[in-house]
């Protein structure tokens, strides 16, 4: 009998101290856990902050983003007419404008790309670089800091033949600086002061050079949704008239991304009929005041040319 109860004694021992050693490895595990979420939070050194937007488009305009380096993007932007044609032009979806882009990523933070644009049939080539990249922890950089531009060439037909046409006359100009920041898991604000150049102008009194200050946001919805909009006012050139006496009106546009596997559907309601930066900018329109304004779709898929990549 006693050589049972030493035996269970023994037996109970083992267990309490098997018992004490799982406890303490739990707690250090919970502990670490704890300081790992901890540091995720408020990292110890900078960590780079991702998908500041959704896409390298705000909705027309440029945002932060970049193509991944050897990664090819393909962008089809599709406008209509404006709603207030009414029924006989079923509220514009019987006009369409279209542009074509191709965007290569060079390094993570070197983009150039190519593009066509129906509208005064179009041509441009871009350029887009990272400067400074948002990271969050302990000394990080506060925002990102970018800039994008672009050399455009009008090849319509010239009006008159006759009389001496240069080609420098085809040539528009797009720069813009962009400073952008993400502030928690849903909300990310930019602003991008904007230079417009045209060599050649309608009238003699219209400004050649034009100043705009870009404003966009995203508000993330869920996983795959979010809110976007963008407002470009002009600073200067205000009292500018179309060909026809008409005014011209600052870019306003509101929208949604839908991210669906490799593909990131933009889609939106806007008063521009334009989708080149130029266009956007100085030849918008129409009026949301008077329901001059369409419906519009950006549809983007990306190919990977990195043989190192994982599929």
């Amino acid at each position: 009998m006693d050589c049972r109860r030493g035996i269970e004694q023994l037996i109970m021992k083992k267990f309490l101290l098997t018992l004490l050693v799982l406890v303490g490895f739990t707690s250090a595990w919970a502990q670490d856990d704890l300081l790992n979420m901890i540091d995720q939070e408020n990292p110890q050194k900078p960590v780079p902050v991702f998908a500041t937007f959704k896409s390298t488009r705000v909705l027309t305009g440029q945002s932060i983003e970049h193509v991944a380096a050897k990664h090819l993007n393909f962008v089809i932007l599709h406008r209509f007419g404006e709603v207030n044609g009414g029924a006989y032009t079923l509220y514009g979806l019987d006009q369409a404008n279209m542009r074509l882009v191709f965007d290569y990523g060079i390094t993570k933070n070197i983009q150039v790309g190519a593009a066509r644009t129906n509208f005064n049939k179009t041509y441009d080539v871009n350029l887009k670089v990272k400067l400074l990249n948002q990271s969050k922890g302990k000394g990080g950089m506060p925002f990102s800091l970018g800039y994008y531009g672009n050399v455009a060439v009008n090849s319509m037909r010239w009006a008159d033949s006759t009389r001496n046409n240069y080609f420098t006359s085809r040539l528009t100009f797009f720069n813009q600086v962009i400073i952008a920041k993400k502030f928690g898991d849903r909300l990310s604000l930019q602003i991008a002061p904007t230079v417009v150049h045209h060599n050649l102008v309608p009238l003699k009194k219209d400004v050649n050079t034009m100043y705009a200050m870009g404003l966009g946001g995203s508000i993330k919805l869920n996983r795959s949704f979010r809110f976007n909009f963008e407002y470009y006012p002009r600073l200067n050139g205000r009292d500018m008239l179309t060909s026809s006496k008409g005014k011209y009106y600052d870019y306003l546009s509101l929208g949604v991304d839908i991210e669906t596997g490799g593909h990131v559907f933009q889609l939106m309601v806007s008063n521009g009929m334009g989708m080149l930066e130029q266009h956007m900018v100085r030849q918008t329109t129409t009026s949301w005041t008077d329901m001059g304004i369409r419906l519009g779709f950006n549809i983007s898929r990306t190919f990977s040319f990195d043989k190192n990549a994982k599929k």
